[in-house]
């Protein structure tokens, strides 16, 4: 390896590893995610995914054999992020022997470079979500396909591309989307371009087999039974039409305009490639001009991305990380020509002051224009204004190297930014902020606040508070469940014992309790979190206990 490869390496770990092991799970996803994976290595059922007790049909199972097998190695912490990291890893690596083999090893750097600056990628390679997962897949699978149909014939990528989206569709339903490759591939054939002839016959055949086979060997036996399980089956319903043909089609939450995002997500996503748009643009129409045929399969792939996420009226930003990995590849044969242009390093370096002066900008106006704002938010981290003094210090301090670097020298001042800016994130911003974002705090409160060997529940609970529960629980339904039922069943369920406490958020206090009842815990995701006993009842819902209705949870850790 050379030695700006090495640099490049260096800087790609050093950026997606700052700060790991230094904070835990973050809400929404991460802790629910976390404690499936949890739930799977102590129960030992690996077919079918549980939440709180509660089968959890929201997402495939691959993503969380991942993490569960990550967590048994390196416990939660930094066990949680390891997939996500070895995913934006291999995307990398991908994203770099692709691009070697079609335009050498200096585009490759340039492409494996472009595709790291991308804050979309970066940011959900540091995250414990399944979408760095889902990435790497699909990156795997274009890869596989593109050595074929371009650099081809070569049936063993091809297969393997194949599989990876299968593998894919089993970590997210939309694993499937480098196979849409072959549609622009198709038009180009029909079109006359010139392409590697891949009279295959029927090898044709293996790449279907071969997406198909990961998802047989899940589900065939699941479905075997299902046939003498009505939960089972229901799992498989939820799974497999609910939450991917109904979920496109006729969705029922996050819902957003046809052109969502093209106004509200790339202009961020893809920064900073996209504020080369304008001089990229005339350099793939040239090559698509002169049919090379790289830069149409490539263009058209996203393209039919875009679109195909577009389509579907629920859209959420983090859809469109697939598409970095090929945006990288595409203006990759350019980056080290535009890097030279004085005009292209001027925005650049534009663009990079303007972003931080913002960032400045908005944490003064929260020191000298909103003090109460200032106030709330400081009382929900309980860490006083210390993180936005050093957000608004780091950001001054890099819009002022912005506009001191000479134009020349615009394109490594704006790696160093985005570098040192995700150091002061992963090592000094997120640790302070942990205990109010990863939930620890309440639940830590909760068990200094507990009885010796008092019984334990949760009402409208979060997925985070069970993380980091030392002792078994009660909850009342599952996570989703409607919180007035869990409240109805949960006071039923103290009134049985007076030694028993509910850990719930205040608003549900006016339902079954009395008002100004209960242990305040703190502030923690837009709620305060309460202890509540048998003597803070009201006696309006007393009902006697379903049991059937209550789910007993051991304690995920010692």
């Amino acid at each position: 390896m050379r030695k700006n490869e090495l640099w490049l390496a260096g800087a790609a770990l050093l950026t997606l590893a700052a700060g790991l092991g230094l904070r835990d799970p973050w809400a929404p996803d991460e802790p629910r995610y976390a404690l499936v994976a949890a739930e799977m290595l102590q129960s030992g059922d690996w077919s079918v995914t549980r939440l709180g007790g509660v089968i959890y049909a929201q997402k495939p199972p691959l993503y969380f054999w991942l993490l569960a097998a990550a967590e048994w190695l390196g416990g939660l912490r930094p066990g949680f992020l390891l997939p996500s990291l070895a995913a934006a890893a291999g995307s990398l690596a991908v994203v770099w022997d692709l691009a070697r083999r079609l335009w050498g090893r200096e585009t490759a750097w340039w492409a494996a470079a472009g595709l790291l600056a991308c804050l979309q990628f970066t940011m959900q390679a540091r995250s414990a979500q399944i979408d760095a997962v889902l990435c790497f897949l699909t990156t795997l699978s274009l890869y596989g396909l593109l050595r074929h149909l371009l650099l081809g014939p070569d049936w063993r990528w091809f297969t393997l591309g194949f599989l990876a989206a299968g593998l894919g569709v089993m970590t997210k339903g939309v694993g499937f989307l480098p196979v849409l490759v072959l549609v622009p591939w198709g038009l180009l054939r029909w079109a006359g371009w010139r392409l590697p002839a891949l009279n295959g016959g029927a090898r044709w055949l293996l790449g279907p087999a071969a997406f198909f086979a990961p998802l047989a060997a899940w589900l065939m036996p699941l479905m075997l039974r299902a046939a003498n399980s009505p939960e089972i089956a229901s799992y498989l319903n939820n799974l497999l039409f609910r939450q991917t043909i109904t979920r496109y089609a006729d969705p029922w939450h996050h819902f957003q305009p046809f052109w969502y995002f093209f106004a509200e997500i790339i202009p961020w996503a893809w920064f900073p490639l996209i504020l080369l748009f304008p001089w990229l643009a005339s350099r793939w129409t040239r090559r698509w001009k002169e049919r090379d045929p790289s830069v149409a399969l490539l263009l058209g792939w996203i393209a039919l991305v875009l679109l195909f996420f577009s389509i579907s009226p629920a859209k959420r930003g983090v859809y469109l990380l697939p598409a970095a990995p090929a945006l990288a590849l595409l203006a990759a044969p350019h980056l080290k020509e535009l890097m030279a242009r004085a005009s292209c390093l001027r925005v650049l370096r534009g663009a990079a002051a303007v972003l931080l002066l913002a960032i400045a900008g908005a944490c003064a106006w929260l020191f000298w224009g909103d003090p109460e704002r200032l106030a709330e938010l400081s009382a929900i981290h309980e860490t006083g204004a210390a993180p936005l003094w050093m957000l608004f210090l780091g950001a001054l301090a890099g819009s002022a190297l912005a506009l001191a670097v000479p134009v020349r020298r615009a394109a490594g001042g704006l790696a160093l930014l985005l570098f040192m800016g995700w150091q002061l994130w992963g090592w000094a911003l997120q640790p302070q902020i942990n205990d109010a974002r990863s939930g620890k705090r309440i639940a830590e409160r909760t068990l200094e606040s507990m009885p010796a060997g008092a019984p334990l529940a949760l009402a409208d609970w979060r997925a985070q508070q069970l993380l980091h529960l030392d002792r078994p629980t009660v909850h009342f339904q599952g996570l989703f469940a409607r919180p007035a039922e869990q409240i109805r069943l949960a006071a039923a369920w103290l009134a049985e014992d007076s030694a028993r406490r509910l850990l719930t958020p205040a608003e549900h206090r006016g339902s079954c309790f009395k008002l100004e009842s209960g242990k305040r815990l703190g502030y923690a995701h837009r709620r305060d979190w309460l202890l509540l006993s048998a003597a803070d009842l009201s006696g309006s819902c007393a009902a006697p206990v379903d049991a059937a209705r209550l789910v007993h949870l051991p304690p995920l850790r010692p």
